[in-house]
């Protein structure tokens, strides 16, 4: 049978205390683990907390400039909600589009084009809208210059692509508007030809005319003069015009001999546009987008104006076909007699036919004029509207990095030194299965904690003399410490927990070595001795003998003698001396294979120290490294075993446990020792944590 594996055997009668809503909720366990992993946690969120602040410190600095925006539109109504234009000119600059006009914009001021540009602008540029209907264009980069450059460039090309988008839609409607003054002006032309042909050949003269009353003998020849003269005017008016432009005059020129208002009002407009042109090019190279714009739509002006002197030079070309056409109509005239005229122009039909097309031709230039003034308004419009945005603030060039930010830093450290500690706390009280206090011994091991013995500082035990400076020596020279408190609460559970067992004879012993077992047995045995007990202490580990360490002695006459017969125990007795307790110590050559534990001999000299002492204490070996441990605790009338704070395993406890009830050994408690004040709970023993004001250092 396998004991180690064995469960350990729970007393019936205990019941289980009543657990209050902290520890229900865990507020309990959380509060004894940062207590018992104060150190950990201390150490690791200082840690964490000094790389966060030293990653986001080192981080390079990074410089945020800002340009605004306002929003010229107004709020759009649709229904019974009010729809803002802000949101799609936040869309806009947040386009990829736009982006890639940026990026060119800035590589092309760089003198090269950089790879990737657009994302990392992308990357770079928050656009925020505010309730006010400002837009707020925020640039990030490694240098202050470069950050005001990017947010700046970027406003400029927000408003550039606006200036576009008017001039395109305005170039799209006059390109129409041009294009169907062209088809008109055909058309009058064609009407007012064929009305000029058929008044020559009806021999009908014009009746806006001065002389249009039917020539007449003698006024002929005066009305011819006066033709021949205007058409001489026109001619020449023609002339100088087609001679300006084939000579490539100034426009300017062109105007004068022309006298015409539209290519005056176009005109203003040029020089208008050659003001911002100028302005834009003093302030950027030539390749910006809004120096471009501004180049195309002086491009679009001028052909606006070409295409009026274009319109001009056929009016006048009309005018003198018209001219050249009545000429010809009086040299008729003139030769024919008064009664010899032309039988059409007394013709009724002849002056209807004459009266239609004139009609036609007037209709025709009323429309062409009506175009005409639809074109000029579309050009003035398209001067005077406004853009959807227009430059708030330029961005200012930032005076200090708005990253790594210093209060930033200072949270992130706070939080991830917080964050780290209670992860480090955690997994350390997941991962570790060692007892820290009674609770852990009641709950896990299932056997009652019977006391908590407090570990001695370094600094406490300094203040001893060097020979005394073990805790053997620390109970005796500071008998009101909490240390020697626990080991008065030890002894008072043995002698008085079972009033109607006798429990003079105590084994005691630990799972594993080092847990300090041979400390408790002797400061037990001063304790009890010190109370006025007649205590002795058997040395029951062979291996060791670290009894005559604690106490510094030697001898050649020990337990070993005594069970072989070789000399009665009183001999072998040794006197501690620092209190009235007894020691049957093993002697310095004291090892034998030979089971002398489970002897008669041994049975014998129990009986004989159980009837001399008030209390034996039998100190063994580790009941799980060490064989004859089973047998020693089997002969004693009661067991005590002792478990390390946070050093011993909750299974090595386990199978100790299990292994001391096969042998037969009856377990009073666990005495848990080297517990930290940290660690320890209200269900220890001693509560000395909160109870120090009742202990004495001195």
């Amino acid at each position: 049978m396998n004991m180690v594996n064995k469960e350990p055997a729970v007393d019936p009668t205990r019941k289980e205390a009543p657990r209050g809503l902290a520890d229900m909720i865990g507020l309990t366990a959380a509060k004894n683990m940062f207590r018992r992993r104060m150190w950990l946690i201390t150490i690791s969120a200082t840690v964490a907390a000094v790389l966060t602040f030293a990653i986001i410190m080192l981080q390079p600095r990074t410089y945020t400039a800002t340009a605004m925006l306002m929003m010229n539109q107004p709020a759009v109504t649709a229904g019974a909600q009010q729809i803002s234009p802000i949101d799609a000119e936040v869309a806009l600059l947040r386009s990829p589009a736009l982006m890639g006009e940026l990026a060119s914009a800035l590589g092309m001021q760089n003198g090269r084009e950089t790879p990737g540009l657009t994302e990392d602008l992308a990357r770079a540029i928050t656009v925020e809208p505010q309730a006010t209907g400002i837009i707020e264009i925020q640039a990030r980069s490694s240098t202050a210059q470069r950050a005001q450059l990017i947010a700046n460039t970027y406003a400029d090309v927000y408003l550039a692509s606006q200036l576009n988008m008017s001039a395109s839609d305005a170039m799209s409607e006059n390109s129409w508007l041009s294009r169907r003054l062209a088809e008109l002006r055909e058309d009058v032309q064609t009407k007012e030809d064929a009305l000029n042909a058929y008044r020559l050949e009806a021999g009908i003269a014009s009746p806006d005319d001065p002389a249009a009353v039917e020539p007449q003998g003698e006024n002929i020849a005066g009305q011819l003069a006066a033709a021949q003269g205007e058409l001489a005017e026109r001619e020449a008016r023609l002339r100088q015009f087609t001679d300006l432009r084939s000579s490539g005059a100034s426009i300017d020129a062109v105007a004068n001999v022309a006298n015409s208002a539209a290519i005056n009002s176009l005109r203003e407009r040029e020089a208008d546009i050659n003001r911002r042109q100028q302005d834009l090019e003093n302030r950027y190279l030539p390749t910006h987008p809004a120096v471009q714009a501004v180049q195309q739509e002086r491009r679009d002006l001028d052909s606006q104006i070409q295409r009026e002197v274009q319109r001009i030079q056929g009016n006048m070309e009309g005018d003198v076909s018209r001219a050249r056409s009545r000429v010809q109509a009086l040299q008729q005239a003139r030769r024919a007699s008064a009664p010899a005229a032309t039988p059409a122009a007394n013709n009724a039909s002849a002056q209807q036919r004459a009266r239609d097309l004139e009609e036609q031709a007037r209709e025709a230039r009323a429309l062409y004029e009506t175009f005409l003034q639809r074109y000029q308004n579309s050009a003035d419009q398209s001067q005077l509207s406004a853009p959807t945005a227009r430059l708030l603030s330029g961005a200012a060039l930032p005076g200090q990095p708005s990253s790594p930010q210093l209060r930033f830093a200072l949270l992130m450290m706070l939080a991830a030194g917080l964050l780290v500690g209670v992860i480090a706390g955690l997994i350390a009280e997941l991962f570790d299965q060692s007892v820290k206090n009674a609770d852990d011994l009641e709950a896990k091991v299932g056997v009652p904690a019977i006391s908590s013995i407090p570990t001695i500082s370094k600094r406490m035990m300094r203040q001893m003399p060097p020979a005394e400076r073990h805790p053997s020596g620390y109970l005796v020279g500071r008998p009101m410490s909490a240390f020697t408190e626990s080991l008065r609460v030890l002894r008072t559970v043995i002698v008085y927990s079972k009033l109607d067992l006798s429990s003079k004879v105590v084994a005691v012993t630990s799972a594993l070595p080092d847990e300090g077992k041979t400390t408790i047995s002797m400061c037990l045995a001063r304790v009890a001795a010190m109370s006025g007990q007649k205590v002795c202490v058997v040395d029951c580990d062979l291996r060791k003998q670290s009894i005559n360490d604690v106490i510094d002695i030697e001898t050649d006459v020990g337990i070993l003698q005594v069970l072989a017969g070789e000399a009665p125990w009183r001999s072998a007795i040794v006197r501690d001396p620092n209190s009235e307790a007894h020691v049957l110590p093993i002697a310095a050559s004291g090892f034998t294979p030979r089971d002398v534990f489970g002897s008669d001999a041994m049975g014998t000299l129990i009986e004989d120290l159980r009837a001399h002492y008030d209390l034996v204490i039998l100190d063994c070996a580790p009941i799980l490294a060490v064989a004859e441990t089973r047998i020693v605790v089997g002969r004693a009338d009661t067991t005590v075993l002792i478990a390390r704070a946070g050093r011993t395993h909750i299974g090595a406890m386990r199978a100790a446990v299990a292994q001391t009830e096969a042998a037969g050994g009856n377990i009073l408690g666990i005495a848990l020792n080297y517990v930290l004040p940290r660690w320890q709970s209200y269900t220890d023993s001693l509560y000395f944590n909160e109870s120090k004001s009742y202990y004495s250092i001195s």
